[in-house]
C-alpha cells in the first residue's frame, strides 16, 4: 500500500515511521524546517522505556 503523510512533525513523523516499520511505502509531505531536517538527517524514531 502507498501512504502519504501530510505534515512531518511529531505526530505525522511518528505515524509514518511506524507504518514504514510495518512494511508500508510511506511518502511525507513536509515544508520549512521539518523538510530541511528530513533532507539533512532523515527520520529516526527513538522510544524511551521510562514509565
Amino acid at each position: 500500500m502507498k501512504i502519504a503523510i501530510v505534515g512531518a512533525g511529531a505526530i505525522g513523523g511518528y505515524a509514518g515511521v511506524k507504518l514504514a516499520l510495518a512494511g508500508e511505502r510511506v511518502t511525507f509531505l513536509a515544508r520549512g524546517a521539518n523538510l530541511e531536517a528530513i533532507r539533512s538527517r532523515g527520520i529516526k524514531l527513538i522510544l524511551s522505556d521510562d514509565t
